[in-house]
Parts: C-alpha cells; structure tokens; sequence
C-alpha cells in the first residue's frame, strides 16, 4: 500500500479529472483533437513525486487497484493507476498532440445536403407585331413617283391594300418572308390613298393597319417629245432632241429631267446632254463626242411622269424613241473653193460647183460650222422683205438651218456655182444637181461648211450642237455632265 500526501492526491486526481472531461468534450463534439489549457498540460505532464514520510496524523489509504472509467460511446476505455501514470503514458499524451496542434478528425467531413433543382424559367409572352412605313402613314404632298413602303417587325403581313379615292386598287407586291409591301407604280397627281391591313404575330397576336397618303397638286404638267422619232433611220450626226414645250430654268429640275432620260445604244456610244436654246424654248439635247457609227441602234427613255421640272411644274407622261443610224453620208463645202463634196462611208461620191452667200454682205454670208440636214422639200417658196423677193421657188430644197439655210436648185446662179458667191445665204446648185444630191440626203447627216467669216453658232441658228467643242458641250449639262449610251 502506498500512501501519498494528500496534497499530492488531490493535484493529481483534478488533472485527471480535467484531462477526462476533454476527452469526453471530445467526443461529444465528433473530434479527436483535444486543446488543453496550459494549466491542465502542466498538471497531465508532471511526474509522480515519490512518496514521503509523512506524520500519522496526515496519512491516507489509497486502494491499490486503479480508478476505471466508463469508455464513452465510439471511445476506447481508458484506464488510470497512480502507480502507472508518466509524462510518457498519461491519458493526455495517449490522446493526441499537446496543446496548441491541430489533428483531422477520424471520420472526416459531414456530406452537404443536395441542392433543390431550378424551377424552369417562364416562357415570354408572344410580342404583338410592329407596323412601320416609309414614308410614315399620314405624308402628304408626296411625288407620285415616291417609293413607299409598309414594314412588319415580328410578325407577317397577312393583308395590305393601297387604294385610290374611287376605291381602285394600286399595285404592289409583298417580299417573300411576307414583311414588307412595296408600292408597284406611280401614284396620281393630287389624290389620296387609303392604306388598310393586319399584321400577324406569334401566339394569334395582331396589328390593325389604317391610314392614307396624298401626292402633290402641280400648277402646271407637261408634255415632252423625243425626236428622231421611233422608228426612224437618221444620218450619222443625228442629236437626240428632248423637246418640253417650255422653258425649264431651275437647276433641280434640269437635273431631274437629266436623270430621269437614258439613252442605250448598241454598240456602246460616248456622248453626254447639254440644255440648248431652241427656236421654241430651252430643250435638253444630247450627242456623240464623235459623229455616229453606221448601223448603231439607239433607245431613248424619259420616264418623265412625276417628275419634278421646278416651280411646281411636272412631267406629264414617259416618252421613247428608238431608231437607227443609217449609212454615214458626210456633206463638206468650201466656200472659198466654191464646191460641195458629198462623202459616203469615207468615199468622195459626189463634187458639185456650188454658189454660197455674198460675203460683202454679212446678212447674206453663209456661216461656217457643222450643219444637220433638217428636212427636205420638192419645192419651199422663199420670201425676204429685206432683200426684196417674195415667193421664190426652190426646188430640191434641203433645210440646213431654221433661219433660212437650204442647199437648193437655182439655175439663175449656174454661171457662178463654182467661181462667185451670190446667194443670200444658201447653197445653189444646178437642177439637176440638186436633184441628184437631194436624193440622197437623209435627217441628220453632217454638212460641214468652213472659209467663211461668220460662225454658226452667232449666226442665231437652231441647229448647231455640232459646232460646240465637246469640252464646252459637257459643261452644259445640268447634272455631272457625265454621258451615257
């Protein structure tokens, strides 16, 4: 039996004490790491003393055999003698590291509970479909040539029309996805347009479509004219002539009538428009750069209805034209050599003794530049009160100009035709040789007159757009100046 101070006893069961409440905290809690303070690490470390004498009075029994504790649930008993119990050995050195360390636990980390599914998110409403125009329903004042448009945006167009005052529908057609509705031709001038319809959506869903339109009320329409005229073979130096009936001086709409005219040619010919004063007003012409090439095939198109001409004033229809350029008959007089020589595809096929106008005189002098023959006619009677003569009769008389030129039979003049000018401004020629030449003379071939001390372009002449140099010519276009054909 040994008996120990009591002092000693007590030390040593409260350290025990202490380390048995850890290990039963411990396994309450589901570790295995146990955190001593450092007063219970101190009092779990220390060594037994041994035993001392101690007085009778202060002696205590101690049983021999150990104190035994209840092992806890999912813990090994543990087991404790005064008589076994080391630094080595103790309770708290068996049951893990010292203070302050750390240890993962036996049965590792508790599983987390699995997370709900997402709830599916909610299908969105169909969108009703969106209705747009160009231009917006409700525009007044529009060109009847105006492009317009109606547009559905997330949907189709199940139903459009387009009518006029009398309830006539216009045409149009609808794309191939069934979006868009696109005005198939020229509204009137001033009238109105009723616009009705459904657009259709996803889901059943609708649009009602309601509106109208209005086109301009022009002070004035006008008419226009192509010359050659359709059907026509004309000679090589032939312009096409755009005749409007009136003065059109605003730029905009000289540019307009510009754009709206094409002239295509077979084959490709390069020539531009210019705006020349006529005998009945300002008229858009247009020309090669070069003579025409025999046998070339020309369409004029001026898609003039609805177009603008400025200061209120419109076109009033479309016009074409398409002819052809015949054999190249080219005309050449001198009027210091007194001759006429005629041309035919670069051959010299006739040389006629030609009397021209009296150049003492400058209202009898016949202008050099470049003439087309205009017309033709058996027999004109010419009258001048200035000069005295009224009703002379030329036959074979070829028109070179609107103020008076013509190649003509005269054989009053035959000594002279050849050697003197005495005409007061045309070319004479004997009767036969008129007739000779009048024969073959056609709309539109050149005659080319040079030695004389006036030009034709200050003569007053209708016809001289070949006597403008061709860098001059472009400068009188009301657009880029640029040619087509």
């Amino acid at each position: 039996m040994v008996i120990m101070d009591r002092r000693k006893l007590t030390r040593r069961g409260t350290a025990l004490t202490t380390m048995l409440a850890l290990i039963v905290l411990s396994g309450c809690t589901g570790s295995t790491t146990a955190a001593l303070s450092p007063v219970a690490a101190q009092a779990s470390a220390a060594p037994v003393a041994a035993p001392a004498a101690v007085s009778a009075p202060a002696a205590v029994t101690v049983p021999s055999r150990p104190v035994a504790v209840a092992p806890l649930p999912s813990q090994t008993p543990v087991s404790s003698s005064p008589a076994s119990s080391s630094p080595a050995t103790s309770p708290a050195a068996s049951a893990g590291p010292t203070a302050g360390s750390t240890q993962a636990t036996a049965s590792g980390p508790s599983s987390p509970a699995p997370k709900p599914a997402p709830k599916p998110a909610p299908k969105p409403k169909p969108k009703p479909p969106v209705v747009t125009a160009s231009p917006a329903l409700g525009a007044e004042n529009l060109a009847p040539r105006a492009p317009i448009t109606v547009t559905a945006t997330h949907g189709t167009l199940s139903a459009l029309t387009v009518t006029n005052s009398a309830g006539r529908p216009v045409q149009g057609s609808l794309s191939a996805d069934k979006t868009t509705w696109t005005l198939g031709e020229p509204l009137g001038y001033g009238a109105s347009y009723t616009v009705t319809g459904t657009a259709v959506g996803a889901g059943g869903t609708s649009t009602p479509i309601q509106g109208s339109y209005s086109t301009i009320n022009p002070d004035g329409v006008i008419n226009a004219s192509i010359s050659p005229n359709n059907g026509d073979t004309v000679g090589v130096a032939a312009p096409i002539l755009i005749g409007l009936g009136t003065d059109i001086t605003d730029t905009a709409g000289r540019a307009n009538i510009e754009k709206a005219v094409t002239v295509t040619t077979v084959p490709k010919t390069d020539g531009a428009f210019a705006w020349i004063r006529h005998d009945n007003g300002w008229g858009l012409d247009w020309r090669p750069k070069s003579y025409w090439q025999a046998g070339t095939k020309v369409t004029v198109t001026a898609n003039l209805y609805g177009v603008s001409y400025g200061d209120n004033l419109w076109g009033k229809e479309d016009v074409t034209s398409s002819f052809t350029i015949g054999r190249a008959q080219v005309v050449k007089g001198d009027v210091t050599t007194h001759r006429l020589k005629v041309y035919r595809d670069g051959k010299l096929v006739a040389d006629y003794p030609t009397s021209f106008g009296k150049e003492s005189d400058p209202g009898r002098v016949t202008p050099s530049g470049i003439y087309i023959v205009m017309s033709k006619e058996y027999l004109h009677l010419m009258s001048s009160v200035k000069y005295n003569y009224k009703n002379f009769k030329a036959y074979y008389a070829v028109r070179l100009s609107t103020n008076g030129i013509f190649i003509h039979a005269n054989d009053g003049t035959a000594d002279e035709q050849g050697s003197t000018n005495v005409t007061h401004g045309c070319a004479n020629l004997t009767t036969s040789n008129a007739k000779a030449y009048y024969d073959t003379a056609m709309y539109g071939d050149p005659v080319e007159i040079t030695g004389s001390g006036q030009s034709l372009v200050d003569s007053g002449s209708d016809n001289h757009d070949w006597s403008i140099p061709w860098s001059e010519w472009l400068t009188l276009s009301a657009g880029s100046g640029g040619s087509n054909g």
